[in-house]
């Protein structure tokens, strides 16, 4: 616990001296953008004078110096009082009054669940801060450490989200703690409020009071703003540059400290209901000064955002898209469950960021990028209680649906014609995505899918790899080979996939028109027998090992014939049986959906209804059905999510 102590305290360091490299060198850019725009105005209102006043520059670097410099210093002294001066300034007050009880139950929850986080945290609890003015939902940590730190939470967070909502937001904010955050959070807050005084100065006259009348100081505040601009654009790229990374980190953490999505991803969800309906502002008029603090910013340009846009904290929460919230007001529930509590489902937070706990500050910035994903899958995947096989698959399916790359369409196509079970086609696999550094997260997140979604994902894969060039198809085809192979045996349901396979990555090729005469199921009586045979291979397996015709042949037969006209079933030769696919391949296309409602109408005949035929069955229908590319009987397609 030291030793992670201490190299927190050294990424703080590092982290705070690049901060200071950043102030100084945004001062400077500040400092010419001030005598820029002051010589053009001079410029403007005295074309006729020759040169620039004695001192010119000299006066404006000066007196920009002097405000922000002394900005800075004034405000680092009132930073000293730690996150409490903060909590004060953002209009926060205590939830623990003297006589030391909560003033509701929305405040009594709130206490609670901090305490619970902090159980979790081996931390002391800080104190709890309540904006009640606000009624966006929103919340912030601050301090210089964890013995001044406080958080803070908006009125409209406590009324409008459920305990685990909270309790994400909750954990979010510990996250700051636990990294460190609050630390440069603090530096930064007094570094840009030099750069942004003379703005916020002005913005304190143009802000209403409480009961939304503005004084005579509108003009002085608009004047204030105009001249402080350059210093708000300023301090906004510099904290803009230090935050944003630092949220994804931190939502990440929320995940894994409490082992729910559905907590800080309500949270969330709720939000972006509030701001498409307007109602995200934070009022106090200190709010744009402590922006960089606040668990969301409502600022929405993305030059100036000290937040990652809010759809892609949601999309990296969830994995896919999802719809808002509506934040209406929750009733106020007892929260009888003393403080101390365990929290269910929330593992420590010592335990649970100690694979993180040591590294380093751009680490962490990089793990907001990249590496908070499959630390979110990862963490997600160990609470089967919470979350279960189904929401893992979508989350599955959302991530696979961004795959692009020659890699990972490789190394999916052929993962997923690996039979389960069958440890030496998987080596064969391995072998073939050897060197492949994207191999093991394809195959983690194979194992996720269900015979639902297997063969789609296949299909969409395959689909990609057809505009691919033909060395890396041929290839592809080569590699398929070899693993359906490796086994030592390749079943009818290999040899129905390799030519599914061929068939999708020759893409937009044109079909072959047919021979004359041969475009109907009675001219090519011998091919669809053919057919029919294989694939009752696959479907009537059992009847024929033993040399039988099985049900599923004889009522596809007695369909299509007359039933003194069925021909005996008899296994068909593997050449013969390609040659008669290419041939019906050419069928009309009013032909081909009869033929393989046939097949798929026989096949639903033998089951309970509401059921439906084992996944081999199912997979070779609809392998059948893009080889003759028709769309599948709606019977065949609900057995599938189709996914693009």
């Amino acid at each position: 616990m030291a030793m992670r102590f201490r190299q927190h305290q050294d990424a703080a360091h590092t982290a705070s001296r690049r901060l200071l490299l950043l102030f100084l060198g945004v001062l400077v850019l500040l400092v010419l953008a001030v005598n820029g725009a002051l010589a053009l105005v001079y410029r403007l209102t005295f074309p006729w004078a020759e040169g620039y006043p004695r001192l010119f520059f000299e006066t404006n670097t000066a007196l920009t110096l002097l405000f922000v410099l002394g900005g800075c210093w004034f405000e680092m002294l009132r930073l000293r009082q730690g996150g409490a001066h903060v909590a004060r300034l953002a209009g926060g007050r205590p939830i623990d009054p003297p006589d030391g009880q909560p003033r509701d139950l929305y405040e009594k929850r709130l206490r609670n669940v901090v305490d619970e986080v902090a159980i979790a945290a081996s931390m002391k609890p800080p104190p709890v801060y309540v904006l009640e003015r606000e009624e966006a939902i929103n919340a912030f940590a601050a301090g210089w450490d964890r013995d001044d730190a406080v958080i803070a939470v908006t009125r409209g967070a406590l009324e409008r989200l459920t305990r685990d909502e909270l309790q994400g937001v909750v954990a979010h904010e510990f996250s700051h703690l636990f990294h460190g955050d609050t630390r440069l959070n603090m530096r930064l807050i007094g570094l840009v409020w030099g750069l942004q005084m003379l703005y916020n100065f002005g913005h304190s006259f143009v802000e209403p009071d409480e009961r939304g009348r503005r004084g005579a100081g509108l003009v002085v505040g608009l004047a204030l703003m105009g001249v402080g601009s350059l210093g708000w654009i300023a301090g906004r790229m510099l904290k803009a540059a230090v935050s944003r990374q630092r949220e994804f980190l931190a939502d990440a953490s929320a995940v894994k400290y409490t082992r729910s999505i559905d907590g800080i991803g309500g949270a969330l969800r709720k939000v972006a209901d509030q701001a498409w309906r307007g109602r995200d502002h934070i009022h106090n008029a200190q709010a744009e000064s402590l922006s960089h603090l606040f668990f969301v910013s409502r600022l929405r340009w993305n030059l100036f955002a000290t937040h990652p846009p809010l759809g892609e904290r949601i999309r990296r929460i969830y994995g896919f898209e999802v719809v808002p919230l509506a934040a209406r007001v929750l009733p106020p529930e007892d929260d009888d469950a003393p403080a101390t509590r365990p929290m269910t489902g929330l593992a420590p937070l010592t335990a649970a960021a100690g694979a993180g706990a040591g590294q380093g500050e751009s680490e962490s910035v990089r793990a907001g990028e990249g590496e908070v994903r499959e630390a979110l899958r990862h963490d997600v995947t160990q609470a089967p209680a919470l979350v279960g096989p189904a929401q893992r698959e979508r989350e599955a399916l959302a991530r696979i649906a961004r795959w692009q790359g020659p890699g990972e369409r490789r190394a999916a196509v052929l993962g997923l014609l690996v039979t389960p079970g069958q440890d030496r086609e998987w080596q064969a696999w391995a072998e073939e995505t050897a060197g492949l550094a994207v191999a093991a997260a394809v195959r983690a997140e194979l194992d996720h899918l269900t015979p639902a979604t297997r063969l789609p994902v296949w299909e969409v894969m395959l689909r990609r790899s057809a505009k691919a060039p033909l060395a890396e198809r041929r290839g592809l085809v080569e590699a398929a080979r070899r693993i359906m192979t490796a086994d030592g045996q390749v079943s009818p349901l290999d040899r129905l996939r390799w030519l599914a396979m061929r068939h999708l990555l020759s893409g937009d090729v044109p079909r072959p028109p047919p021979v004359a005469g041969d475009n109907d199921i009675a001219h090519l009586a011998k091919d669809v027998t053919i057919v029919t045979a294989f694939l009752a291979r696959i479907i009537d397996a059992r009847a024929c090992e033993l040399g039988q015709s099985g049900a599923w042949y004889q009522a596809v037969m007695q369909e299509l014939w007359t039933p003194g006209a069925v021909p005996a079933w008899s296994a068909p030769d593997v050449d013969a049986w390609v040659q008669a696919w290419n041939r019906l391949m050419r069928l009309s296309a009013m032909q081909r959906p009869v033929l393989l409602k046939a097949w798929v109408d026989a096949a639903f005949q033998g089951v309970a209804e509401g059921a439906a035929p084992d996944s081999a069955t199912c997979d070779a229908l609809r392998l059948s059905a893009l080889l003759m590319d028709t769309p599948s009987p709606k019977a065949l397609a609900d057995q599938y999510i189709d996914v693009r």
